[in-house]
């Protein structure tokens, strides 16, 4: 496992708006903002950290961040300069090899393998559609003590998704560069999460899209991504 070592300028604070979602946990609350397309905001545990920070004037309101999520080097996932915004001297990147090579201060990982920040592990899985592709992305779970975070990336299904287990709160990408509708019922049924959040939805009804994603043990929260 590798470990993330930097001074965090940790506030007392956290970032919510009326789409953030608070999670307990044994270090505290998690809280969890939709931003825009793949991005996300996660306060907890002492550290800010975001997903595919896309857009600069999307993330003007937001704290500068202690850890960075790259999932892949598409444009919709990696924007230089809303990464700049958003970080500090010590802000840590972390994604795969090929985008982390155009990045500072960065750490790369492969599917598989971990790093870990203070009670954070982050923990890189497969995230691809076809097997020319595989191991140019990642998806992450993301543990604290008391909470696991599924993060998929652009992804279709994949076999070894039923041993991402004890998912309290999962991230599904939806849309052409994602899953189908129908994949990510299948998802839903190897991983079985507690709580699931499908984005990047382009079209079609919320109340139609949680009966389609709906499993026993699953709720399936429908928000809005700006």
């Amino acid at each position: 496992m590798k470990w993330i070592v930097f001074l965090a300028a940790v506030g007392a604070w956290a970032f919510s708006s009326e789409h953030s979602e608070l999670f307990n946990t044994d270090v505290g609350p998690v809280n969890i903002t939709p931003i825009h397309n793949a991005s996300l905001l996660i306060e907890g545990a002492g550290r800010v950290l975001y997903v595919d920070p896309v857009g600069e004037s999307t993330h003007k309101a937001g704290p500068k961040a202690d850890i960075i999520l790259i999932t892949s080097d598409k444009p919709d996932h990696l924007d230089p300069a809303a990464i700049a915004h958003i970080s500090r001297k010590n802000t840590a990147i972390v994604a795969p090899a090929g985008p982390a090579s155009k990045l500072p201060h960065s750490t790369a990982i492969a599917n598989g393998e971990t790093v870990r920040s203070s009670e954070i592990v982050i923990e890189a899985t497969p995230s691809f559609h076809t097997a020319a592709d595989r191991g140019q992305a990642n998806g992450y779970v993301l543990t604290y003590p008391g909470l696991r975070i599924y993060i998929s990336g652009d992804t279709g299904v994949f076999p070894e998704m039923k041993a991402i287990k004890n998912i309290d709160v999962a991230f599904f990408a939806l849309g052409p560069d994602g899953m189908s509708v129908d994949d990510a019922a299948k998802a839903v049924r190897l991983i079985k999460p507690k709580t699931l959040f499908p984005y990047r939805v382009l079209e079609g009804n919320a109340d139609d899209l949680r009966k389609q994603l709906s499993a026993p043990g699953t709720e399936v929260r429908v928000r809005k991504w700006n």
